[in-house]
């Protein structure tokens, strides 16, 4: 059984080159997925702060308004 701190970091790697590849909509199954395994973790990390925030500035109408309730539910906004 892999540690939720292994799985917590590999998802939060997977998101950014998701991001670095410009495919807002990954990042965010990423987080959301991440927020499922480790909220606090997720809202503590800066990376994953900073991805947040890309998404919200960068995606889509739909994507950006549920990377805008995640940031609320992380406390960002």
């Amino acid at each position: 059984m892999p540690s939720l701190e292994r799985e917590f970091t590999f998802g939060l790697e997977v998101a950014a080159c998701h991001s670095q590849r410009r495919d807002d909509a990954a990042v965010l199954l990423s987080l959301l997925g991440l927020e499922a395994v480790a909220p606090e973790d997720l809202a503590r990390n800066p990376l994953a702060r900073r991805l947040v925030l890309t998404v919200i500035r960068r995606a889509r109408a739909m994507h950006a308004r549920q990377a805008e309730q995640l940031a609320q539910r992380l406390g960002l906004v």
